[in-house]
């Protein structure tokens, strides 16, 4: 870690209550999107006015998490600094560690542990787009401080996704990779909470038949320790997996029309952070000055007469 980097970092842990951290995931390979992901990264790509990567980057900043580290490849590195840069832009302060082979999630999570070692943190997928008032608003009260946590919603179809399994009394007792027969329609949302355990649970995985580390796996480890809780995001909450084609489409028409209809900016990281008092009025005036011909940037403007 860079000086600069350390001393940004300790300035937001002095000043502001910050009581975790947050990991965000940009790499993978993205060859459900090819040949689009041929030449670049699949989270830098457009939905609607904005990259992939800001829609996961405001589900952190809507969680009160200012200390980012960004796990990525690195031929995507380049992208994601000119994108973000050390985050100042947003009040925060972002890390990027890179990720040296394709060996899963728990194997992405650990790279940026080594690096960047956190006690408490939050795991957001970078094709994961959350869109509600009521859930992140609990974080205002800090409810998820003392726990680990896995977020899940309810689907039409969970036969693509990671499913839960209760119990009659309704605690969790198993999660499970794509089931074979119909267990529930209560699906993880690829967004966690783990504590410093999850090192010592990601060094007991081995790998799976596809040659990767499991986060299933390490999941499951927590549940057997009774070391996680589960939560329903529930009616108030929409969620979107932002990677397939159509699933691009469906999430660039949805925030399309909201933001037309509302005249609004939907999972806006710069309109976050200035409703969070990270940025000021100058700082967003700034960036309208310097992308005048943006349409995202003019409806940022926008922002201030509220």
């Amino acid at each position: 870690m860079d000086l600069f980097k350390l001393g940004y970092k300790v300035f937001l842990l002095l000043f502001y209550k910050v009581f975790m951290d947050g990991i965000l995931l940009g790499g993978g390979s993205g060859k459900r999107l090819s040949p689009l992901t041929t030449s670049i990264n699949k989270h830098l790509l457009p939905i609607f006015d904005k990259p992939m990567i800001y829609y996961s980057l405001s589900i952190l900043l809507l969680s009160k998490v200012r200390n980012v580290t960004l796990i990525c490849d690195e031929n995507s590195i380049d992208g994601y600094k000119k994108l973000l840069k050390n985050g100042e832009e947003f009040g925060i302060s972002i890390n990027y560690s890179l990720q040296e082979s394709p060996e899963g999630l728990p194997h992405a999570i650990n790279t940026g542990l080594q690096e960047y070692p956190m006690t408490k943190f939050m795991v957001v997928l970078g094709d994961n787009f959350l869109y509600g008032r009521e859930f992140f608003n609990k974080f205002e009260n800090e409810n998820f401080k003392n726990d680990n946590y896995i977020f899940y919603q309810k689907v039409k179809d969970p036969s693509d996704f990671g499913i839960l399994e209760f119990d009659n009394s309704g605690e969790l007792i198993k999660l499970i990779e794509k089931p074979s027969k119909f267990i529930s329609n209560f699906v993880a949302v690829g967004v966690y909470i783990f504590d410093s355990e999850f090192s010592n649970y990601y060094s007991n995985l081995e790998k799976s038949q596809r040659g990767e580390y499991e986060i299933i796996d390490v999941i499951n480890q927590y549940i057997n320790n009774k070391n996680i809780k589960s939560f329903y995001l529930g009616r108030g909450m929409s969620w979107l997996d932002m990677g397939s084609y159509d699933a691009m489409i469906s999430s660039s028409n949805f925030v399309k029309t909201l933001q037309e209809r509302q005249d609004i900016l939907i999972n806006s990281p710069h309109e976050i952070s200035y409703r969070n008092g990270w940025i000021s009025d100058k700082d967003i005036l700034n960036l309208v000055s310097k992308n005048k011909e943006s349409g995202y940037f003019n409806s940022l403007k926008e922002i201030l007469n509220d």
